[in-house]
């Protein structure tokens, strides 16, 4: 399992993010310059620029288009643009399309438009398409089972817009944000612009500091900006996960007035609420009442829903969750042909180390097929796995 890990040392912005990808994934910037050329039938040039910051060798991206041809662009016209593309996968107009809307609805909301009309201004228009393309294209070619980021950096004091001057962080910054836990410093300056918060909401649940995994690749970014007290890097890091290791929530209830039928139904309702999983444990209770501890293991996002899920569709008066640390091993599925069938495995695999089991469903199914006892068939699939 691949970790692409943003550690946000000094904010996000649309380019650094960009700048960063090109190390992470290889691809060369004048790849994206014969694609954005064709994408606004003009000239668009696209450098990955070498400097340093504070000694600290970082890629800086450097965009160059005919200004005197850009055009005002709102969402709408944005849109289209993107959905009719024939240069981009269906994949990355999703992503695309997902993060303008995301700022397209924070801006609607603060200066009361329809989201169809908010106006992306002129030269920042270009900028942000380029930006948020190229963020969705090289993440496709990257292709990480997760990602994470680090806890959104704001700044602060006065910055110039296209409205006239705004407090940091930006309207726009905080209603994207809304939801995730930020840290907002005295830098005197924009950290995370709109394009990068809305670049964290797509990608990004919740904001995690600390990560594991074997390092594979590392990328040090960077803007036109410098602060005094802090370094304006974005680091991208790149993890081989053979084990996932992360935080869930616990969630437990013990009741004694629920029937079989509701238990067994209850089950299935929050399996497919979202719960990584739910058992019953029987216990018992005050005067000496034979019940059921209900305990539901979920992420740290669903805990809220899934708790009052439970207080509403059980019949407790109260629940408890803890935080719990899990691992799991990276899993995946492969098949085997057996006696003219085919049979599901799944793989699982740690550091130095693999398990492969046939699927139930598989195994019984030939049993029946062939009215051989399961633990026969079972037996000889793994005979054939030796």
């Amino acid at each position: 399992m691949n970790t692409l890990y943003f550690d946000m040392t000094s904010g996000l912005a649309g380019d650094m993010t960009v700048a960063g990808l090109l190390h992470i994934s290889g691809v060369k910037s004048r790849v994206l310059s014969e694609l954005f050329s064709k994408f606004f039938k003009s000239k668009v040039e696209i450098v990955l620029e070498t400097c340093f910051v504070n000694g600290i060798k970082c890629s800086r991206l450097s965009i160059d288009f005919d200004k005197t041809a850009v055009k005002k662009r709102d969402f709408l016209t944005i849109k289209e643009m993107i959905s009719s593309s024939s240069l981009i996968s269906e994949k990355v107009k999703i992503a695309s399309t997902g993060i303008f809307r995301i700022i397209a609805e924070a801006e609607s909301k603060i200066h009361g438009q329809n989201i169809d009309n908010v106006h992306f201004h002129e030269v920042g228009a270009v900028d942000s398409i380029i930006d948020i393309i190229s963020t969705a294209y090289l993440l496709e070619k990257i292709s990480p089972d997760k990602i994470v980021f680090s806890t959104p950096l704001t700044g602060s004091g006065i910055i110039k817009s296209g409205h006239g001057t705004i407090p940091v962080p930006s309207p726009a910054t905080m209603e994207i944000l809304k939801g995730l836990d930020i840290k907002r410093i005295d830098a005197g300056d924009e950290l995370t612009t709109p394009t990068g918060a809305a670049i964290i909401k797509y990608y990004c649940n919740n904001a995690n500091i600390s990560f594991s995994g074997r390092i594979l690749e590392t990328a040090y970014s960077t803007g036109t900006k410098s602060f005094e007290e802090l370094p304006n890097i974005l680091r991208i890091l790149l993890l081989k996960q053979n084990s996932q290791a992360h935080n869930i929530i616990e969630i437990e209830a013990n009741v004694d007035d629920m029937t079989g039928e509701e238990m067994g139904f209850l089950m299935d309702s929050f399996l497919k609420s979202g719960a990584l999983d739910i058992f019953f444990t029987p216990v018992y209770m005050k005067k000496n009442r034979p019940g059921y501890k209900i305990s539901i293991l979920c992420s740290p996002d669903k805990a809220e829903f899934l708790s009052e899920k439970l207080l509403r569709e059980s019949s407790t008066a109260g629940i408890r969750f803890s935080e719990r640390q899990r691992i799991i091993l990276d899993r995946e599925f492969t098949s085997l042909e057996f006696k003219g069938y085919t049979v599901t495995l799944k793989k699982i695999s740690g550091d130095n180390f693999v398990k492969i089991y046939p699927e139930y469903e598989s195994v019984a199914e030939i049993a029946r097929q062939t009215g051989t006892p399961f633990n026969t068939v079972y037996r000889e699939i793994l005979k054939n796995l030796e």
